[in-house]
């Protein structure tokens, strides 16, 4: 898919932003039936180390990188399961890859891989808005942030690998 500017991604967020809570749950049983397999990974995914807090801001993350793009992009194809345990298993190598560095080489690696990532705009945006997810009353674990992050950049990856 094209690299998606800042201006576009703020615009179809800001569109969502005020929605009511009432409509998420139509939001995610529209998800699940245009992304089956992906509403199922947001769901699952993480259940062993997120609290139900930080489960409930990846979903609602997730849906919302969805609803950004399903705004922007029409009949999107289906991710399928592989697609998502593929870009997993790459994300999570990666992570484990910069466990291993020193500070200033973790800040130079992140730095190279964003100037090569396909959306480095979408992948920052939801990484600010999970960074104020505390102010509105959500906790979310420093150690768990990262995991959170690679999860929807699972998703983002996947969205960029099907969409033309």
């Amino acid at each position: 898919m094209k690299e998606l500017n800042i201006e576009t991604i703020k615009a179809s967020w800001n569109s969502m932003e005020d929605l009511d809570p009432d409509a998420i749950p139509s939001l995610v049983h529209e998800l699940g039936q245009k992304q089956p397999f992906l509403l199922t990974y947001l769901m699952a995914t993480g259940n062993d180390i997120l609290s139900e807090q930080e489960r409930e801001a990846l979903l609602f993350m997730g849906v919302m990188i969805w609803q950004i793009l399903n705004g922007i992009y029409s009949d999107i194809t289906v991710i399928t399961g592989d697609d998502l345990d593929s870009y997993e298993n790459k994300n999570i190598q990666m992570l484990e890859y910069l466990a291993g560095e020193s500070e200033s080489e973790f800040l130079d690696t992140v730095e190279k891989i964003m100037s090569k990532y396909h959306q480095p705009e979408l992948l920052r945006f939801i990484i600010s808005k999970l960074d104020e997810e505390p102010d509105r009353g959500i906790e979310l674990s420093d150690d768990n942030m990262g995991m959170i992050v690679i999860y929807l950049k699972t998703v983002i990856d996947c969205f960029d690998k099907i969409i033309p």
